[in-house]
């Protein structure tokens, strides 16, 4: 059980992602201006229905909490494009949950515009994505921006030539031996985040996505499913 309220008051000079972009690189501001659009949502409750839902569950409410999720309402809120990360059609609608642990949980951050009842994606207080999977989740990037910043640098890679896409046992390994073959490759710390990472040399983009494979693990280790390995060379146009 939950108290979650959807608020989209307070701070409404905190402008929407798509008027101001920065601090956005330039491929992700130009990749929201090519494809993204704001959806329409219903206007929710005010600030104090959202501090009366921490203080049901808290005794207490917590005005730097209440401040993060006005500034993430206002900056995402009704963003939807196709995302390449999450082969679908998504939308932010960041609704503001407390549940009987007392966790503080802005849930529906990043849906699918339509739900299959299976996907899920919030943020927490902290600012951190987290995508889950039925009843299991797991912390993928530090901020939406980053986030973003990956999905249009993933919307980019797929218009350069695919050079390969692998699962080796031991994604780490994997890595150290590809730096070692070359040593220019650096991260793009930017797009990557805590499951996701993102190389870089001006030659290839290389990103190893292991979302999946920590839903799958569900903190036990080993995982069935695989971390993906895919590399593509850029079109020297591209750099």
């Amino acid at each position: 059980m939950t108290v979650a309220v959807t608020g989209n008051n307070g701070l409404m000079s905190q402008a929407h992602v798509l008027v101001s972009p920065s601090p956005l690189g330039a491929r992700a501001q130009e990749f929201l201006t090519m494809h993204a659009r704001v959806a329409p949502l219903e206007p929710g409750p005010s600030d104090d229905e959202c501090r009366a839902a921490m203080r049901s569950v808290l005794g207490y409410s917590d005005e730097g909490i209440l401040a993060t999720f006005q500034r993430i309402q206002h900056r995402y809120s009704g963003l939807t494009y196709f995302s390449v990360f999450r082969q679908a059609e998504i939308l932010f609608e960041p609704t503001f949950e407390v549940d009987l642990d007392g966790n503080v949980v802005f849930a529906y951050a990043v849906m699918d515009a339509t739900p299959d009842g299976c996907r899920s994606g919030s943020v927490r207080p902290d600012e951190t994505v987290w995508f889950g999977f039925l009843d299991r989740d797991a912390p993928a990037f530090p901020s939406l921006d980053h986030f973003l910043e990956c999905d249009a640098l993933l919307h980019h890679a797929h218009q350069q030539r695919l050079l390969s896409t692998e699962t080796p046992p031991d994604a780490n390994a994997y890595l150290t031996a590809l730096r070692a073959r070359h040593p220019r490759l650096r991260p793009m710390n930017s797009a990557s985040g805590f499951s996701v990472g993102w190389w870089t040399d001006d030659e290839r983009l290389v990103c190893i996505n292991g979302l999946e494979a920590r839903l799958a693990a569900d903190g036990h280790g080993m995982s069935p499913t695989p971390t993906v390995v895919t590399t593509w060379l850029i079109d020297e146009s591209s750099r």
